[in-house]
């Protein structure tokens, strides 16, 4: 028996009383039709969104049926129920036999649970979901990251999970307080203006929220709710606000994630100290330029200039003659290979008929071969961050649409706060540059 095998046979005996009282605790949880679900809760918060929101957006998995796909295909190991019964496990339930299924089936894969259930992150997530908090998703998955190979080494991620983790911790404890409150008397849930200033705290001290934001936001949302028709511009007011608080998460995960990746790959010093990251540049040309119609475009962009500085002027019908073509995809006659390529590129500057992510692996591979270079898989985690945020605008202007507002206006509104990137980069980096000089500083003991 060989050291994988030994590893993965230490792996499954961890995982065999783990999985024992997953099953007897599937067994008691039983209801009145005598079936079982695994609940995917999910808080509609500003603050700290659902982690399930993130993978939509990035393309990862996006419900846990998918989960169950993964761990078929990771481990080759298929698992002998219906796709009904695999949905419905999270739905609406399934029998006692098909989940003693499930877990026989998990019994046989060497994935190391006990890492994401060891007893401090348990009990992280058993406090947030009391809170009723988004904070157990995001507790598992970076517990888990932690755990892998990966993780176990310094990476890239670390400053963006410190500031997770930081606000996972800030809105648990507010809402457990709050929590109190209604249990003493001291607060109703109907009571919107009284909840919108239980959470004030959370946003009061974010320099990057105008102060009349706070202020205002609770009471166009209480004549919302009654269903009072606000005018044209009250509504815009009300976008406005509503957008200060939808992309702050957003806006500081990119960036804090962006700021990790210079300071960690970052060779050259004063580059990481004077320079704004190719994701937040991209993003903030969006938001400020008109010819650039997508933040993904804004990615192109960035791709189109760093060539030029590596190898030479490079043009757009450059970029585009790196994109794979199939004779069998659809041409106007006579059109060549080099028209098809622009008029693809031009769509996805448009944000229209976006690459799979085996096309967009393909074309970031030919553009780091021009530039005789190897970025490995940071350009396209850019490119897939990039086409989230372009997701989040789609959607905001989706959610609009039937709004007593012009959608132009919405756009030019979500342009204003997408333009504050550049803010939330600089202020991050200035944070953890002076960590650091502050590690360098402290004798070695």
């Amino acid at each position: 028996m060989d050291v994988v095998e030994n590893n993965q046979l230490d792996i499954l005996n961890q995982n065999a009383p783990i999985l024992d009282k997953f099953h007897e605790d599937l067994k008691d949880s039983t209801d009145k039709q005598n079936k079982v679900k695994i609940n995917d809760f999910k808080s509609p918060s500003f603050y700290l969104p659902p982690i399930s929101k993130v993978h939509e957006l990035l393309g990862f998995i996006t419900n846990q049926k998918q989960l169950i796909d993964w761990l078929e295909s990771s481990y080759k190991a298929p698992l002998k129920i219906s796709n009904t019964s695999k949905y419905a496990f999270f739905k609406q339930g399934i029998g006692l036999r098909t989940a003693s299924k499930i877990i026989s089936w998990l019994r046989i894969i060497p994935f190391p649970w006990k890492e994401l259930a060891n007893k401090k992150v348990m009990a992280k997530i058993i406090r947030s979901n009391r809170a009723g908090s988004n904070a157990g998703g995001w507790f598992s998955t970076i517990n888990g990251f932690k755990a892998s190979n990966y993780g176990k080494t310094a990476h890239e991620f670390t400053l963006l999970f410190n500031f997770i983790e930081q606000r996972c911790n800030t809105e648990v404890d507010l809402l457990l307080r709050v929590k109190e409150d209604v249990k003493a008397g001291k607060l109703t849930s109907d009571d919107i203006a009284a909840a919108w200033k239980a959470q004030q705290p959370l946003w009061e001290n974010n320099p990057y929220i105008p102060q009349d934001i706070i202020e205002n936001f609770a009471e166009l949302m209480l004549l919302h709710k009654q269903g009072q028709k606000l005018s044209e511009q009250q509504t815009l007011y009300f976008i406005e606000y509503y957008l200060y608080l939808y992309f702050d998460f957003f806006i500081e995960a990119v960036t804090y994630y962006e700021v990790g990746c210079h300071i960690y790959y970052g060779r050259k010093k004063e580059k990481i100290e004077n320079d704004l990251g190719m994701i937040t540049k991209a993003i903030n040309a969006y938001a400020t330029q008109e010819d650039i119609k997508t933040c993904f475009a804004g990615m192109l962009k960035e791709f189109k200039d760093a060539l030029s500085e590596l190898v030479g002027d490079t043009s757009y019908r450059k970029l585009a003659s790196f994109i794979e073509i199939n004779e069998d995809e659809h041409s106007e006659f006579g059109e060549s290979i080099e028209d098809k390529q622009y008029k693809q590129l031009k769509d996805w500057r448009n944000g229209k008929n976006l690459p799979s992510g085996k096309k967009l692996t393909a074309y970031l591979k030919k553009l780091d071969e021009y530039a005789d270079t190897d970025s490995g898989f940071i350009t396209f985690d850019m490119c897939r961050i990039t086409m989230g945020v372009d997701k989040l605008v789609s959607d905001v202007l989706a959610q609009t649409k039937n709004e007593n507002c012009n959608q132009a206006d919405v756009e030019v509104t979500i342009k204003k706060v997408l333009a504050n990137i550049p803010d939330y980069y600089h202020a991050n980096l200035k944070t953890e540059l002076e960590k650091e000089k502050l590690k360098e500083k402290k004798p070695v003991t």
